[in-house]
């Protein structure tokens, strides 16, 4: 805690179901005094059942209180923004089609265990969705993020993706498009 001695160092051990082995973290993440400040976990597999996690410290000159709980694992994965995000547009219609992969989770295979935010601007200065773009003359920009909806998935919105860029670069005397626009699909 913020009280604990400045030479206290913590290590982080955790088990993944009761017949799992007890392990420590493999990678700590350090402050600028080499302390462990945190952990970050690869290769984990995520299950219903509550991971356990202890976090002991050591000092030399004091005693450090141990803290433990149960988390279900899935409460606090950050999903990774959708993948292959593509756009699609007819130069005849007004139609584009935004496809994507789902974020890839070792727990849950399943579309509809996702949710979608899709957010759109224009240049001023299942898993797909249609857009019906009102000018064809301009470049817009698309980026796209995921929650979970069901099936033990995070329901906390994941990182953004990175921008795409669809249209084209002509400038138009009226702006017929609102500057962003924000669209949810499951």
């Amino acid at each position: 805690g913020r009280g604990a001695p400045g030479d206290t160092q913590y290590f982080l051990y955790w088990q993944n179901s009761r017949h799992d082995n007890v392990m420590e973290c493999e990678l700590y993440i350090k402050d600028e005094n080499g302390r462990n400040v945190g952990c970050r976990f690869q290769n984990v597999k995520i299950d219903i059942e509550k991971a356990y996690f202890l976090v002991n410290g050591s000092s030399k000159g004091s005693l450090i209180q141990f803290y433990d709980e149960y988390i279900q694992l899935y409460k606090i994965e950050k999903l990774i923004p959708p993948s292959n995000i593509a756009v699609h547009c007819e130069e005849i219609k007004y139609d584009c089609i935004i496809q994507w992969q789902r974020p890839q989770i070792n727990h849950s295979n399943k579309d509809k265990c996702f949710k979608y935010e899709i957010n759109i601007k224009h240049k001023a200065g299942g898993n797909s969705h249609i857009f019906q773009r009102s000018n064809t003359r301009k470049k817009y920009y698309l980026k796209m993020r995921a929650a979970g909806s069901s099936c033990f998935v995070n329901p906390t919105w994941g990182q953004w993706s990175a921008p795409i860029e669809f249209g084209k670069n002509k400038t138009t005397p009226l702006a017929v498009l609102p500057p962003e626009i924000s669209c949810y699909t499951h």
